[in-house]
């Protein structure tokens, strides 16, 4: 059974960093709670946002859909996009795909706020 998503905010460097930590399954049934949490006003007002997939996350096909529909959102605002912690799994999908070429994936939270 997919565990349930949840997506909580928290904010680094005065606000400037958005860190979105994810737990579950990243789906297309997430899509509400990723656009609440993109739609929050301090997270509007950042300049990077880092979804960070440390806690034991996964994301389906229609996740990786959502997430390319975040960074074109982010881009219309010059917002950057990073990410942490994806499963070896996950990594390698987004590097099929064609992702890193456009969001950083690093191993670590660490790693991605240094490239910021």
């Amino acid at each position: 059974m997919r565990a349930n998503s949840q997506i909580s905010v928290r904010h680094q460097d005065e606000g400037k960093i958005a860190i979105f930590d994810i737990t579950g399954y990243l789906t297309d049934a997430s899509e509400a709670m990723l656009t609440d949490a993109y739609s929050d006003s301090e997270v509007q007002d950042a300049e990077k946002v880092l979804l960070n997939f440390e806690r034991r996350s996964f994301i389906t096909s229609s996740g990786f859909g959502e997430i390319i529909r975040l960074l074109w959102k982010m881009r219309e605002k010059g917002q950057v996009l990073r990410v942490a912690h994806p499963s070896t799994q996950v990594r390698n999908i987004f590097n099929t795909i064609g992702l890193t070429q456009s969001i950083g994936v690093f191993e670590s939270e660490e790693e991605a706020l240094k490239d910021f």
